[in-house]
């Protein structure tokens, strides 16, 4: 296709800053991946699985359109019948929407606990997308409509979010906000086997989204931009990423964690994981405050605010 259309190699990595991604081995499912995280997550924290009250599954792959992923995952990690579980998808943000409605679970006084997963896996839709293109005449406008899809790479990620009185760190979710402009839901829109994107105008309204609720999530936590220690953005591209934090958001540079040039954009696990790899690596420290950005296509953000 690059031949045809006179497109020189390498083209995809400096467009995007996105140098190799990952697909799990074949045979490998969205549960059993959001399963391994939901493992690990639990054996760091030494919580049981009995103690688990409620499971969401966020991912936008699953494993079938019925019954939902969770119902593999609740079983694959042991969690008990009461145990609530169901799945939530809303693009790139269901992890973020899933950290807030278990938030919102606990302070209702209806769970104490609950786990939240992610994983996807882009496989299907690539190649899928590669043999359309083989398969027919290839343009440089069919081409520009496909490349997001070839930015997405596979990961899982899982966070347990407990109420205060049983937490065993004090780390506190303390708010956050919601901006969303869903007039421009055609900008980018998927099947299990294609992705459309006008990435130029994704990029243009998706950033007066996260303008909006940036704006939103400062004044509701009453912090500025040197309140923040660290960010953990949604991971699109290098330069959607420039434009967004530090020429939009004037963020200071070397405020966020990066994991976009190795794992490209992992869709609902993208933010969250950027946190967990963080909290291993040492970058994330007791006391920060950290400022979880999600953005999904549709186009919706949701902004974060957590004591680290």
């Amino acid at each position: 296709v690059y031949k045809t259309l006179g497109v020189p190699p390498g083209y995809l990595e400096r467009l995007t800053g996105i140098h190799e991604h990952r697909w799990w081995d074949e045979g490998v499912r969205i549960s059993q991946a959001a399963s391994w995280a939901g493992e690990q997550a639990l054996q760091n924290t030494g919580i049981d699985p009995g103690e688990v009250q409620c499971l969401i599954n966020a991912s936008v792959c699953r494993d079938y359109i019925e019954p939902a992923t969770s119902t593999f995952v609740h079983h694959n990690l042991g969690l008990p019948p009461t145990a609530m579980n169901f799945d939530m998808i809303n693009a790139c943000l269901g992890f973020v929407n899933a950290m807030v409605v278990v938030a919102n679970m606990i302070e209702l006084g209806q769970i104490d606990t609950g786990i939240i997963v992610a994983a996807e896996d882009p496989r299907e839709g690539q190649l899928a997308t590669i043999q359309d293109l083989l398969d027919n005449p290839p343009s440089k406008e069919k081409l520009r409509d496909n490349l997001a899809s070839f930015t997405l790479g596979a990961a899982s990620v899982a966070m347990i979010l407990r109420h205060k009185s049983k937490s065993r760190t004090g780390k506190r979710l303390l708010g956050g906000y919601f901006y969303g402009l869903t007039e421009f839901n055609e900008l980018c829109v998927a099947q299990r086997e294609w992705m459309r994107t006008d990435s130029s105008a994704l990029l243009r309204e998706g950033s007066k989204a996260v303008i909006k609720a940036y704006e939103g999530f400062q004044k509701e936590l009453g912090w500025d931009n040197d309140s923040i220690d660290k960010v953990f953005a949604h991971q699109i591209s290098e330069p959607q990423r420039r434009i967004g934090l530090y020429k939009t958001l004037k963020l200071r540079e070397g405020i966020d964690y990066v994991t976009l040039s190795y794992l490209g954009n992992t869709a609902s696990v993208a933010a969250p994981i950027c946190m967990a790899i963080a909290q291993d690596d040492g970058w994330l420290e007791d006391g920060d405050r950290v400022c979880l950005m999600g953005v999904g296509s549709g186009v919706n953000s949701i902004m974060l605010g957590i004591q680290w």
